[in-house]
């Protein structure tokens, strides 16, 4: 495998692409756009935090080619747009500063003054989370290296009512060694401003019923945004499709009991520590 594929991860970009097109077929026009504008709106503010280390210079025609790429229903060109840029030389915080970002404002420009269509722009911006999730190799800019220390943040999905299952989770990992940041009830801005602030490197999720399955969808997708490199598990109750929940939720783990959980998230410490 080339340096290249290491920095740019096509499996995850391509993975990534399907699952959100996957959103796109099953929920309503309403809680797509709002996902839509969730992603612009994440990826803008990223690039705007991430200026004070690398100013690329990107000419208009240039964005404007890989915009065009961008809202083609098949990935694969926005992929090869920008694996020619790493080519050329263009480093990972260019790339989310010279063309991630910029695109993300086009985008929203675009879909505001009616030059763009709700398809292009939702593919567009699925296109754009997919390629910041393939990006995730290097680490964000001015990001925290990979915590190696057995912390991790629980939290209930927005909406969820039951924290009764994960609390006796959060106890069990508490036996086990972990130190578990636990947070129930709180509402999506709450939950994202508190792992901005702290940076968690694993974080569990606890999902009851399929009624929250758009809230989770939204909320996983603002924590990759805020913290690309983090390991990010669901604990679904035990009427839930695990397959559905895999096909469109961009997790990387299942859990569904904690001793199990446990020992998986042993595992992957010690894979990456």
């Amino acid at each position: 495998m080339g340096n290249q594929d290491v920095l740019l991860d096509a499996e995850v970009f391509l993975r990534t692409a399907t699952r959100f097109a996957a959103k796109r077929s099953t929920f309503d026009r309403s809680a797509v756009e709002a996902l839509a504008s969730d992603i612009v709106a994440g990826l803008a503010r990223v690039a705007e935090r991430g200026a004070r280390f690398e100013n690329p210079v990107i000419d208009d025609g240039s964005l404007a080619a890989f915009c065009d790429v961008l809202v083609q229903p098949a990935p694969d060109a926005a992929l090869d747009f920008i694996r020619q840029r790493r080519d050329a030389g263009l480093t990972r915080q260019g790339v989310y500063l010279g063309y991630i970002g910029a695109a993300a404002r086009k985008l929203g420009e675009g879909w505001d003054e009616g030059r763009l269509s709700f398809v292009e722009v939702t593919v567009g911006t699925g296109h754009l989370y997919a390629l910041m999730r393939a990006l995730r190799a290097e680490g964000p800019p001015g990001g925290q290296p990979y915590d190696e220390r057995r912390h991790a943040l629980f939290a209930t999905v927005p909406g969820e009512t039951h924290g009764i299952g994960i609390t006796m989770a959060a106890d069990l990992f508490r036996e086990a060694g972990w130190d578990i940041d636990l947070q129930v009830g709180r509402d999506h801005d709450g939950i994202v401003a508190h792992v901005e602030t702290l940076q968690p490197q694993i974080i569990g999720l606890s999902l009851s019923t399929d009624h929250r399955l758009q809230d989770l969808i939204r909320l996983v997708v603002a924590l990759r945004m805020t913290v690309p490199r983090a390991v990010i598990g669901v604990a679904p109750g035990a009427e839930l499709d695990d397959a559905q929940i895999t096909e469109i939720v961009d997790i990387d783990l299942l859990f569904h009991d904690a001793r199990t959980a446990c020992a998986d998230l042993d595992r992957l410490v010690r894979l990456r520590g």
